[in-house]
């Protein structure tokens, strides 16, 4: 009997406390000089992972902290009404034409768009919510999802929402292109329909990334709207410019920060643009900003300064960058402080290593028994099999992607994936891996069943001698000259083969002191990007110049 309720208490542990809870608050603090007055509007996110078998599903809640909260007594005591709340699932599929499925239920919002690129500002696409934003009961919200995948060359998304309180929906799909990215929304709460495009183009002086829109309301279909803008990485240098026509329908366009006195009306113009400098540690940039309703009022344009490092912004500007309506729409001398704050803790790894000690040695067999295994064996397999191998990390869980890191042995390396994956682990860990491998857009990979860590090792990079799958997710490096410097990528010219290097903007690694005709060697992940290997480095020491 005291066994029973021994296993009983294990089991009751296991469901209550085997999680990963990420955490994470963005905010924006603006604070008026003239008059002393603070406006702070931080948002914060939470994930709940759940354990495998059911790491395919999460749930989430945001929240706007300053708002009034609906409340909600359990166990006597209250708890506050998240805006957002909902059950999300995403699954990896083996079919040649669908590579993912995401199905969410609960109050939510479906954001897509193509020319959200510069400041916030998008023509169209989505930000469809699933729930009247005013309402302060509990509510069922909606269904949202979409499936996305590969038909040939061209790469597309489908999908749509369907509020169940509102009875309304929306639409979308995107198409991927030799030529651009196209996209088409349509949705039935604002009647609202637009048509979006973005391209990125390598040139000899730098990467151009440019957009357009046009949408309106069925109302207002013989007014549109329309929007186009363009960014330019030369190096270390930064361009961009934006100009948009408001059409019959104030709505057709959105402004996130910075618009004072509501510029977006009917039949109104609105100009952005901004050049900028990447420094070693941080980024610095002077903008500017005007519109047609500023200009009938006679108010100057905004202008300002704004400096960037990390998860921190820093805006110096003659005008409102609020983003709450706490205050007033007029032109002040602000300064404006962005921040990200991210936190982890990962109880399921904890629970896993305290069950492990008391779990009975159950001898498998054969045909069920996992296969302990070198790196280079898996390459050998057929995709699906039940693996356990041992090898070095390589990277920060999730820098690279989202819950991916990467391990390495004497013959080889592998890419790892699962929300079980401990976000604990640190390079160098030596570490036992169970799962099953999956070939995804060309990369093998294991799905991650459990990880235990066994020791610690030197990491050691590989000498890429050439574009070859045998190095494919190694920790390589490589020696030669730069060519096209752009944003966040360049070319590293070997004299043998030309590779590209990839800069994740997690990594926080700048480019500013590299410039076309610098030899460099470069340290980092040998990955593939649409069929293109490219080098992702991991942190800014990797990069460096000879």
């Amino acid at each position: 009997m005291r066994k029973f309720v021994f296993i009983l208490i294990l089991v009751f542990a296991t469901i209550s406390f085997s999680f990963k809870l990420d955490f994470q608050v963005r905010g924006y603090l603006t604070y008026d000089l003239n008059s002393g007055a603070i406006d702070n509007f931080p948002i914060a996110y939470w994930t709940i992972s759940l354990p495998s078998p059911l790491d395919s599903f999460a749930i989430k809640l945001t929240d706007y902290m300053t708002y009034s909260h609906q409340t909600f007594n359990l166990f006597g005591m209250n708890f506050i009404v998240p805006r957002y709340y909902f059950v999300d699932s995403r699954f990896r599929l083996d079919n040649s034409y669908i590579n993912t499925l995401y199905i969410a239920i609960g109050r939510m919002r479906l954001s897509r768009s193509l020319t959200n690129n510069y400041d916030g500002v998008q023509i169209g696409g989505l930000k469809y919510d699933t729930y009247k934003t005013s309402a302060t009961e509990l509510g069922i919200g909606g269904v949202v999802g979409y499936v996305s995948g590969k038909v040939g060359n061209y790469s597309y998304e489908v999908g749509g929402a369907y509020s169940i309180e509102l009875n309304n929906y929306a639409l979308y799909g995107t198409l991927k292109t030799d030529f651009g990215q196209f996209g088409a929304y349509y949705e039935t709460r604002y009647y609202q329909l637009s048509l979006n495009y973005q391209n990125t183009q390598n040139l000899p002086f730098g990467t151009l990334k440019y957009w357009a829109g046009v949408g309106s309301a069925t109302s207002t279909i013989n007014e549109p709207s329309f929007l186009a803008g363009a960014t330019l990485n030369s190096g270390p240098i930064f361009l961009a410019g934006q100009f948009a026509w408001i059409g019959g329908n104030k709505y057709d366009v959105s402004f996130a920060t910075g618009e004072p006195s509501n510029p977006n009306q009917p039949r109104s113009w609105n100009v952005m643009g901004e050049i900028g400098y990447n420094l070693p540690n941080f980024y610095v940039g002077l903008f500017a900003k005007y519109n047609s309703i500023w200009a009938e009022n006679g108010w100057l344009p905004l202008y300002g300064v704004r400096i960037t490092s990390g998860d921190f912004s820093l805006s110096f500007a003659n005008g409102d960058l609020y983003v709450s309506s706490s205050m007033p729409g007029t032109q002040s001398v602000l300064l404006k402080v962005t921040y990200n704050y991210q936190a982890s803790i990962d109880l399921l790894a904890g629970v896993q290593g305290v069950l492990s000690q008391f779990a009975p040695k159950v001898v498998s067999t054969s045909a069920q028994r996992e296969q302990t295994i070198t790196v280079a064996d898996l390459y050998k397999m057929p995709e699906g099999s039940k693996v356990k191998v041992t090898g070095t990390v390589l990277a920060p869980v999730g820098l690279l992607s989202g819950s991916t890191t990467y391990i390495q042995d004497k013959t080889g390396a592998i890419m790892l994936y699962g929300r079980s994956i401990p976000t604990t682990l640190k390079v160098g860990d030596v570490v036992s891996v169970t799962g099953s491998t999956k070939v995804y857009n060309g990369i093998l990979e294991i799905v991650v069943d459990s990880v235990t860590v066994v020791g610690n090792a030197k990491v050691e990079p590989v000498e890429l001698r050439e574009l070859s799958d045998k190095y494919m997710s190694n920790l390589v490096y490589v020696i030669g000259t730069v060519e096209n410097v752009a944003k966040d990528n360049f070319i590293v010219n070997t004299g043998n083969f030309k590779v590209k290097v990839y800069i994740k903007a997690a990594t926080g690694i700048s480019l500013a002191n590299i410039s076309e005709g610098t030899k460099v060697k470069v340290t980092g992940i040998l990955t593939l990007f649409k069929g293109e290997y490219e080098i992702q480095p991991i942190q800014q020491s990797d990069i460096e110049a000879m």
